[in-house]
């Protein structure tokens, strides 16, 4: 909207917004932009509800709420492992192929279960699910379980790994690639995984020598790992802990430790489990290995290798029981997230208020007590020799225009690739090493990237003795 609005027409959008069902209060402000403050509906709009007062509290503490495709709310540590899961798990429906589906009211165990990407998917398609999720990493186990409240779901996360005994193990934590994180960790090979797995990512070429430096520094970067200790248990443990009478759907995704998760299986625990899907290094033939072992156990066991990982040792097996019981219907289960009801309140306004304009912007908040906009939605535009050099590199990747504050790398398609050259074209003019590759992944944003240059070029400066103001 452009020119400035007053008080009265501000105070009549708020009016008719709060009108909608999802709404429970409603505050409009602003000169040359109008932003509508939004207090959801707790039982309009129970998700948006529980992440906005999730924010209020700061129990989101070193977590950040994302909505990857704009379809599902979650709350996440980082957005291009949240981007994988949700394509593999809810677009490619990777776990559910080769027969495997949810029985009536299923009992699932989801071992590895990151930031609890699949017990979601089960309990948004069978609202009777019992659901176990194992996650040996303290932060990731605390993200399922913030999910699970997000969604008002019934998950029992358990913060633990799983293995062929009882004990405690040491641990390689991967803060910027956790889905490699594991007790087998390797920084050799796991950085050759990443890269075969980056290089053969759709519409990604291998970079040219120019770049090969900065592709290395930023798997480098990617894999940079943390020793843990990790606490084990089986889970035969688990079901005789949890009173879990049978498994539906035992889920296995622990980074090169999946035979020891089968190993601490007794015999009777097997004959509880109708359905495995799991994720299985094939090292020294273990592949074969483990489809013998499901085979002797009576399942009926197939695998397949998604394509992005053709130049790497990892395939998914699918194991099912001839008498399993057979899955039921989806369940067509609405999902909510903010962009859909942001959506959903334009539209609204958009027939409430044929004389005005719709606002330019909508802010989900726990309740309405300033009229000034929260920091992290308050647009600055950058100053100085970082902004300067980084809308150069931006533009020159993403196009005349595109280096507005709010810009988001991964909105305008941003990638893997994509974040090499953009780091090559800062260092060529800042200087090598002046930000850390990854940087780029976790802070997307045009303005809040650029004053994260500043910052790095401040202290570089300072150090060296500089007076740079960035």
């Amino acid at each position: 909207m452009s020119g400035r609005v007053d008080q009265r027409t501000g105070q009549r959008i708020a009016t008719e917004l709060a009108r909608h069902p999802s709404i429970a209060a409603a505050a409009v402000h602003g000169d040359d932009r109008l932003i509508a403050y939004l207090v959801p509906d707790e039982r309009h709009a129970p998700v948006v509800y529980r992440a906005c007062r999730m924010v209020a509290a700061g129990s989101l503490a070193g977590l950040s709420l994302y909505e990857p495709a704009g379809e599902l709310l979650v709350a996440q540590l980082n957005r291009t492992e949240t981007d994988f899961l949700y394509r593999e798990v809810f677009v490619e429906n990777a776990y559910l192929r080769h027969g495997i589906g949810l029985p009536a009211d299923p009992v699932v165990v989801d071992v590895g279960a990151n930031i609890g990407m699949f017990s979601l998917l089960v309990a948004q398609r069978s609202s009777g699910a019992r659901i176990v999720a194992v996650e040996p990493v303290a932060e990731l186990a605390r993200a399922a379980s913030i999910n699970a409240e997000l969604h008002g779901v019934d998950v029992t996360v358990l913060n633990c790994g799983l293995g062929s005994r009882t004990g405690e193990v040491a641990f390689s934590y991967y803060p910027n690639n956790t889905l490699m994180s594991g007790m087998y960790g390797d920084a050799e090979e796991d950085r050759a995984v990443l890269r075969s797995y980056l290089r053969t990512a759709p519409d990604v070429e291998v970079p040219d020598v120019d770049l090969a430096a900065q592709f290395d520094r930023l798997v480098g970067d990617r894999m940079r790992a943390e020793p843990r200790r990790c606490r084990l248990t089986t889970l035969t443990e688990v079901v005789a802990a949890h009173g879990i009478d049978r498994i539906d759907l035992l889920k296995i995704d622990v980074e090169k430790a999946e035979a020891d998760v089968l190993a601490g299986i007794d015999p009777a625990t097997w004959e509880r489990i109708d359905q495995v899907v799991l994720e299985v290094h094939d090292l020294h033939g273990r592949l074969r290995a483990v489809l013998d072992q499901l085979r002797a156990q009576g399942f009926d066991a197939v695998h397949e290798q998604d394509r992005r990982l053709e130049l790497t040792p990892c395939h998914n097996v699918y194991a099912r029981r001839p008498d399993a019981r057979p899955p039921v219907p989806v369940e067509s289960r609405p999902v909510q997230t903010r962009t859909a009801l942001t959506a959903e309140l334009r539209a609204f306004a958009t027939r409430q208020l044929v004389d005005i304009p719709p606002p330019d912007e909508v802010v989900w908040v726990a309740r309405i007590d300033t009229a000034d906009a929260p920091a992290e939605v308050r647009a600055s535009t950058p100053t100085g020799r970082a902004s300067a050099v980084l809308s150069g590199a931006w533009t020159e990747l993403f196009g005349a225009g595109s280096d507005t504050p709010n810009a988001d790398f991964f909105d305008l398609g941003g990638d893997s690739l994509t974040a090499i050259r953009l780091l090559a074209r800062i260092e060529t003019q800042l200087g090598e090493e002046v930000i850390e590759p990854d940087l780029i992944f976790t802070t997307t944003r045009f303005s809040d990237l650029a004053d994260a240059i500043a910052i790095a070029l401040r202290s570089r400066d300072e150090a060296g003795g500089g007076n740079d103001s960035g």
